[in-house]
């Protein structure tokens, strides 16, 4: 189940994460977020986990356009891959670890690593890579926000 992200909850793991790629721990810092907001360890783990089940999601061709008994086909075969079980494991993961980070900045970058090590997995992106597609993301929830 996804967690539900508003788009400034976006914005701001967009911005841990583009401050993880640049070591910046100044810029992590000042994300931390305050009063009535996600601890930024616990932010990461819900956007990586909603990052990495679309980009499950796309890797299997799953699509708003298909009628239900195809989408129902391919979802069972995401449930049967093994690498995408490794996915659901890994955000797991990173919820635990965020849950007894409280606000940890250093959890936050490591959960953050983490996100980017399993984006690069799918996508082959470096560093750089992975810059264009955080910019990208953020495009997108502009334009949709």
């Amino acid at each position: 189940m996804d967690i539900a992200l508003t788009d400034d909850e976006h914005l701001r793991a967009l911005a841990a994460l583009e401050a993880v790629v640049g070591n910046n721990d100044d810029a992590l810092a000042v994300l931390t977020g305050g009063a009535g907001e996600r601890p930024l360890p616990e932010l990461l783990a819900a956007y990586g986990q909603h990052t990495l089940h679309r980009i499950l999601i796309a890797a299997f061709g799953i699509d708003a356009t298909m009628d239900h008994d195809e989408t129902g086909r391919l979802v069972a075969e995401i449930n049967s891959d093994p690498m995408a079980r490794m996915v659901f494991v890994l955000t797991d993961a990173l919820h635990n670890q965020a849950a007894l980070a409280g606000d940890v900045l250093a959890t936050a970058k490591l959960i953050g690593g983490s996100i980017l090590l399993a984006i690069h997995a799918f996508t082959d992106a470096d560093n750089q890579d992975a810059l264009t597609l955080l910019l990208a993301l953020r495009n997108e929830v502009l334009r949709t926000g």
